[in-house]
């Protein structure tokens, strides 16, 4: 069946609902511009919903005294379990990707009767996170928490915490922890098969600097699909800090090798970005100078020229199977078990053959 529609104001107008149903607030709720920050949405959304509420009758407002729930009769319905997401950083500042199938998530759980409470905050990913994962948590009950680009560190304090948790990407190592990701392993083998097929036995993988599951996953299958074929060497790896400046470095550091490589795998479509205009500042042509790929999706990729070669997973199927393993733990599931999806490839114009592959292909007279 198709997915029913709710407006963001309709999906904050339930969030609120259940919060009033589980007593959170008390007697009066918090102002618009609270309400704002905790839903992450903007004071003229949380306007819209209170309006919603109090047309439903379940809201009533009195001039310098606020809003409070209307007196009702009968039972009180049972609290909804809600579910927890933990972010690095604010909503509106993550990556497009990230920030839709939030969205396409939160109407899932809300159909559902769960509603999704999102936590951001750099402090549960630092040195510190221990104590404030403690407070955090102790401060705030979920049914179960969903953490998202998390490190080794935030991984393994859920594991030892013994809440219910879901990891948003791939489990580290020895974490044992439900985890729902793309399959970067095996997307990785299938772009060192495919840089293979074009002659290249030169290549470099740019990760993120900071160790996410999902990084790990990718270089095993890179330096894998690199092994299936004799005269290939193993991948430079590459982790730059996440910004330009630091990119560029990097990608200067391997063009100045005796023997440079010939392709590029990024495991993010902003490193793509940076890659392919510091390539043509330097006068650089892809692909005939460096091929490129990008093993992650954004929509502006679709607007570059040459056509960039990218791996593609729908936000709405990734959100689908975030609400299936959380069903799975809801229903008393606590198996570490993964769920993995191989996303599709968009092929673009900026991988081709190397210089000696061109030769071999270019007709003799």
């Amino acid at each position: 069946m198709p997915l029913k529609f709710q407006s963001i104001a309709e999906q904050v107008a339930g969030a609120i609902r259940t919060e009033m149903e589980n007593r959170t607030w008390g007697r009066l709720l918090p102002g618009e511009r609270q309400l704002a920050e905790q839903f992450h949405v903007s004071r003229k959304t949380v306007r819209k919903a209170l309006v919603e509420l109090r047309a439903a009758g379940v809201l009533q407002t009195e001039r310098g005294r606020g809003s409070q729930p209307s007196p009702r009769r009968g039972t009180r319905r049972e609290p909804s379990p809600r579910i927890a997401l933990l972010l690095p950083e604010p909503l509106e500042g993550s990556r497009p990707f990230t920030a839709l199938w939030v969205n396409h998530l939160m109407s899932l759980l809300q159909d559902a009767g769960r509603p999704l409470q999102i936590f951001h905050g750099a402090q549960y990913y630092g040195a510190n996170a221990a104590r404030a994962l403690a407070r955090l948590t102790s401060a705030h009950s979920a049914r179960c928490w969903i953490v998202a680009r998390s490190n080794h560190t935030v991984q393994q304090w859920f594991a030892a915490s013994g809440q219910p948790a879901l990891i948003c990407g791939s489990a580290h190592p020895g974490v044992a922890l439900p985890s729902v990701d793309v399959d970067h392993r095996a997307l990785c083998r299938h772009s060192a098969a495919l840089f293979l097929r074009q002659g290249h036995r030169r290549l470099a993988l740019f990760l993120e600097h900071g160790g996410h599951g999902g990084d790990v996953e990718s270089e095993k299958g890179f330096r894998e699909g690199l092994r299936s074929t004799p005269g290939a060497a193993a991948p430079l790896v590459c982790t730059p800090e996440r910004n330009a400046a630091s990119i560029m470095r990097e990608l200067r550091r391997l063009l100045n090798r005796k023997e440079p490589p010939t392709g590029l795998l990024l495991s993010n479509s902003y490193s793509y970005l940076t890659v392919l205009s510091y390539l043509g500042a330097l006068g650089r042509h892809v692909p005939r100078d460096m091929s490129i790929v990008s093993r992650d999706e954004e929509t502006f990729l679709r607007f570059l020229h040459p056509t960039p070669t990218y791996y593609s997973t729908r936000p709405a199927k990734f959100a689908r199977a975030l609400h299936q393993a959380l069903k799975r733990i809801l229903d008393g599931d606590r198996t570490p078990f993964t769920i993995r999806i191989m996303p599709d490839l968009v092929q673009g114009e900026s991988v081709g053959p190397t210089a000696s592959k061109r030769v071999q292909a270019a007709p003799r007279h």
